[in-house]
């Protein structure tokens, strides 16, 4: 396994991490909610009737099915040695847990898009919090540790 020397600060990493996750999981989504009520009140959006409840449920079938996509990811990619080929040593632990970041925070804020995206065709505004509300689940479930990012960092660079 190709291993990396460079000082890594995990406890600003970790910052860095988590700021990131609350502003993809609870800011956006808190101005999605926002927008979302602001367009209803000025009348625009469609009310298509009784074809709702089928969307609403294919939404959250799709909505939950990205909480174990997220984990599958996670797993295969942040924790797999494929990473570390020698064709790109100059990938930095910390330049990868970003991107993990990165990419995670963008897949958990999805159910919150499909929540406004709902709510715009006509569903209810509490249908729509509950999208937001998968959303700040998959944050809890996934938002970076300081001890993995530890082990993580630990494993992947040389002592100096």
């Amino acid at each position: 396994m190709e291993t990396l020397n460079n000082h890594v600060d995990i406890d600003q990493l970790h910052s860095r991490l988590l700021n990131l996750g609350l502003m993809l999981n609870v800011l956006v989504p808190g101005m999605l909610l926002a927008l979302g009520a602001f367009i209803k009140s000025k009348g625009i959006g469609l009310n298509i009737g009784s074809n709702l409840r089928f969307i609403f449920w294919g939404l959250i079938i799709v909505a939950m099915g990205d909480i174990p996509i997220i984990y599958l990811l996670k797993r295969s990619s942040l924790f797999s040695r494929k990473v570390f080929h020698e064709n790109h040593p100059q990938v930095q632990a910390e330049q990868l847990l970003f991107r993990w970041g990165i990419l995670t925070f963008s897949l958990s804020l999805a159910p919150s898009i499909y929540g406004l995206v709902y709510y715009l065709i006509g569903g209810t505004f509490e249908r729509f919090v509950l999208f937001v509300a998968i959303t700040l689940l998959c944050f809890m479930l996934f938002k970076p540790k300081e001890n993995d990012i530890r082990s993580f960092v630990e494993e992947r660079t040389e002592p100096m």
